[in-house]
């Protein structure tokens, strides 16, 4: 039984070779992942691509580069995107960020990247780049940048956006102008010094390249004749299509953005223009200038030491080039090639020792990494590890399996195995099972050794590291963990390592081959198959409640029903009380309940009424769910799971409270409202807490025009854009509104098309507010959308998160009637943020508003606006 334990070395081990390098997409065995490995052996090129947004890197670039040319490639996005908006679910800010993070991944699967991330929180959209350096802090963001920069050692910097008004977004401004000072302080020894304690050197890039690709505002960054020119879109034998196409694959990861995108035949290119450059005579090529072969890393070692390297690094490049030569139809041909290129890449190693120049060792590393994969591809050899549930609990026990495949002619010898795991965990290896009589996985069968794993009882949560911790405003918390700053997520907490030696017809084929996997779980799904999730530690019993917020008009004197959900994760079940602690002023009956869960994912829905006791004071009441079981555990947090197919599920927790927010709101007794959801919002319940009777309307009852039973129809935001029966049934909706109904749309990203009783233009790049505290002028303040029955005043407009709306109307008919003006600093009045027009008996009304963020935070103007425009 061998099992080995993380200690500090082993996770900086860890960390020096990226995670990515094992991450690689199209992994596993055959000619794709053999012939893609092969471009990455010979040679030393990395470039960092630096923007602000997941979507905002040129993913054909970074597809050419990475799977063309074999370079390391890595995007750098300041942020996750937690600001943006979210076309496939109700996530947004941390939750949305979760899910963005995701899609980088996915989109690195495939195109070949590498992943890093600062700090800085996307807090929605901005004009200027001296709002975004301000809220994040130029000096911490460039901190963070440096680090990225001294971690991954780029040759070459390309930054997606000028660093001027042009690139429109103030954040995209923001990443451009970080890009061009990176450039220079990631080398300069005098800067952020602290860094060198956690493990990485200063670092010069060689080469500061912009984008051409795109600009918002003034056209290309530079002329056609300073411009390089990238080829994308030529036929790749090896992938069957065009790197381009492969790229589009990888833009088509950003599903909650909405870009999906084709994948056309035919000529492709992308643009370079040079910014900067720390060499001379550096010619017309990216790289031209630049010393990226392999043998040009011993250039900083002592020369005898070089000496006695150089040899092992010319016979590596010797053996690669020959089954780079022979590599065809049947990749087990150059086995013999690769295993005496990884030799010599372990003969380098030993001859360096304990060698102190950074670039060498890490360089090396990754070679041997990726000399180990491509070994591995070519012999069909396939190692994984899998856990036999998906959700663990701490100190639950669980099986784990490693399985050696050997799908190729080798025999592999004294095959080891053991599992890597968290302090004060256990495991125990119970059986072996596939290998021959003298200890060898023979060629075509499998082996398999079966372990009995606990988790410890105090084990660590699966938590993603950045949120930890609560936010610092608009920048994340990193925990006192070097080697995970700039990361996506955490590593698994268990890996699986095997050993062992390649033998054919008696012969050994180089030295020993190891390597190292995460576990994880693979389950079946009768409709679609097999399918992969990462396993999580989650709490043995979580607790939430529902609503998590309610917005409580001042007058309201009645109780109001909470839902304290209660689940268990444990095998065994989990028994104990539940109570919902109050503030003064409130009374929670019945004081607790007892649960008896049974078995694991069993859950229950207890029932607590709030009632207020006196007056209520206006303002935020805070209320508490407590678990305690009959083991004595105190649980006080929940977990949802971010679960969508195209990226790694994720736990997202938040503590088991409920907010009321008092304020004065009155809405027109017995209005009864038809909700027709689009991408996902909180309007149906923020409408139920003003009182009203709101049902959320399904596709049958929207293409049938049923409508006659409602006071007012409400358009989630952008469903006219994603729902296609709402825009089958534009006709009805206009007959509603004609017979004395009213019509409420929130903002869509594209044209109403014929949902518009009359001409009004709406779409991309259109008007928007940013600044949250923009002025707000009432254009018309007696009309009844302002007066009644809430008289909406500037006090209502305070308090308002991230915006104060977008697609605003560009132009409309003179048939709408605008209420409000508003504009962010040093730009025209927007008129077009709410405009009601009359249609026959009833009404029209669009509003760019961003009530759905305001929903959120419970903004009580927001609340008492929306109350007016359903009430009239």
């Amino acid at each position: 039984m061998w099992v080995k334990r993380f200690t500090a070395l082993s996770v900086l081990a860890l960390i020096a070779i990226p995670p990515s390098v094992d991450a690689q997409s199209m992994r596993g065995t055959g000619i794709v992942p053999t012939g893609l490995l092969l471009r990455q052996l010979d040679g030393v090129k990395r470039v960092l691509i630096i923007g602000a947004h997941p979507d905002d890197e040129d993913t054909s670039l970074l597809t050419a580069l990475a799977r063309g040319w074999g370079v390391e490639v890595a995007y750098l996005a300041l942020t996750r995107g937690d600001g943006g908006q979210n076309l496939i679910g109700p996530e947004l800010w941390e939750g949305l960020g979760v899910i963005r993070t995701g899609e980088l991944e996915a989109a690195r699967t495939l195109d070949g990247g590498q992943q890093f991330f600062t700090r800085a929180f996307d807090y929605g959209f901005s004009k200027s780049a001296d709002e975004a350096l301000s809220l994040w802090s130029r000096e911490e963001l460039l901190e963070d940048v440096t680090w990225v920069v001294r971690k991954f050692r780029p040759h070459v910097i390309v930054s997606e956006f000028s660093g001027t008004p042009r690139d429109g977004h103030g954040q995209h401004q923001a990443s451009g102008i970080i890009a061009r000072e990176v450039f220079g302080a990631a080398g300069d020894r005098s800067q952020f010094t602290e860094q060198f304690e956690h493990g990485v050197e200063p670092w010069r890039p060689a080469k500061l390249y912009e984008t051409s690709r795109r600009r918002f505002f003034g056209g290309r960054g530079g002329t056609d004749d300073d411009i390089t020119v990238i080829n994308t879109g030529s036929h790749d034998p090896l992938l069957g299509r065009s790197l381009f196409q492969l790229a589009m694959e990888s833009r088509s990861q950003h599903r909650s953005q909405d870009m999906g995108a084709p994948q056309p035949f035919g000529p492709q290119d992308t643009g370079l223009t040079l910014v900067n450059t720390h060499i001379d005579g550096s010619g017309d090529g990216m790289f031209s200038g630049i010393d990226t072969t392999l043998v040009g890393i011993t250039a900083r070692l002592d020369s005898s030491l070089g000496a006695r390297i150089l040899p092992h690094l010319e016979a590596y490049r010797a053996s690669v080039t020959r089954a780079r030569g022979v590599f065809g139809l049947s990749p087990s041909a150059i086995v013999p090639d690769l295993a005496e290129a990884l030799e010599h890449l372990v003969l380098a190693g030993a001859a360096a020792g304990a060698v102190a120049d950074q670039e060498f060792m890490i360089t090396l590393a990754k070679k041997r990494t990726l000399a180990t994969q491509a070994l591995m591809a070519a012999s069909a050899v396939t190692f994984d590890v899998r856990v036999a549930d998906d959700l663990l609990v701490p100190g639950q026990a669980v099986q784990v399996q490693a399985h050696l495949w050997n799908g190729g002619d080798f025999h592999l010898t004294n095959p080891m195995v053991d599992l890597e795991i968290p302090e004060a965990w256990e495991a125990r290896e119970m059986s072996v099972s596939g290998l021959s009589a003298n200890g060898e996985v023979m060629a075509g069968t499998l082996a398999t050794w079966t372990f009995d794993l606990i988790v410890s009882d105090n084990a660590d949560l699966s938590r993603l590291y950045f949120l930890r911790e609560d936010r610092d405003g608009p920048r994340y918390r990193w925990p006192d963990e070097p080697d995970l700053w700039g990361m996506p997520r955490d590593p698994a907490p268990v890996r699986g390592r095997v050993v062992f030696s390649q033998m054919l017809e008696g012969e050994s084929m180089g030295g020993r081959v190891e390597t190292v996997v995460p576990w994880r779980y693979v389950g079946v799904d009768p409709s679609f198959g097999e399918f992969e999730k990462p396993v999580l530690v989650v709490p043995g019993v979580s607790v939430a409640v529902t609503p998590g917020g309610i917005a409580w008009p001042q007058d309201q004197t009645q109780s109001r029903s909470i839902s304290v959900i209660v689940r268990s994760q444990k095998d065994e079940g989990a028994r104990g009380e539940v109570r919902l602690v109050a503030p003064q002023g409130w009374m929670v009956t019945p004081a607790d309940h007892s649960f008896d869960l049974r078995d694991s994912a069993a859950e229950r829905t207890l029932e607590f009424t709030v009632q207020p006791q006196g007056e209520l004071s206006l303002g935020d009441h805070a209320f508490q769910a407590v678990v305690r079981t009959d083991d004595n555990h105190v649980y006080t947090e929940g977990f949802a799971l971010i679960d969508y197919e195209h990226i790694p599920r994720s736990p997202l927790y938040s503590d088991a409270e409920l907010a009321i927010t008092v304020f004065p709101v009155a809405v027109t007794p017995g209005l009864r409202v038809g909700y027709i959801m689009g991408s996902g919002d909180d309007g149906p319940e923020a409408i139920r807490q003003l009182g009203v009777e709101v049902e959320v309307l399904d596709e049958n009852t929207v293409r049938s025009g049923s409508f006659g039973s409602y006071d007012v129809l409400v358009l989630g935001v952008r469903a006219y854009e994603v729902r296609p029966d709402l825009r089958a049934a534009s006709a009805q909706i206009l007959d509603f509104s004609r017979a004395g109904g009213t019509v409420l749309v929130q903002y869509n990203r594209g044209s109403l098309g014929s949902l518009a009783p009359q001409a009004i233009q709406v779409g991309r790049g259109s008007p928007r507010v940013s600044d949250e505290t923009a002025e707000v002028t009432l254009l018309a303040p007696l009309s009844p959308a302002l007066t009644t029955p809430n008289q909406i005043t500037q006090l209502d407009f305070e308090g308002w998160v991230q915006e104060r709306g977008l697609y605003f109307a560009a132009s409309w008919d003179n048939a709408y009637v605008p209420l409000l003006e508003m504009n962010d600093p040093g730009e025209e009045a927007r008129h077009g943020s709410l405009l009601v027009a009359t249609v026959e008996e009833g009404l029209f009304i669009y509003t760019g508003l961003a009530f759905f963020r305001q929903w959120a935070s419970r903004v009580p103007g927001a609340y008492r606006l929306f109350a007016n425009l359903i009430s009239l």
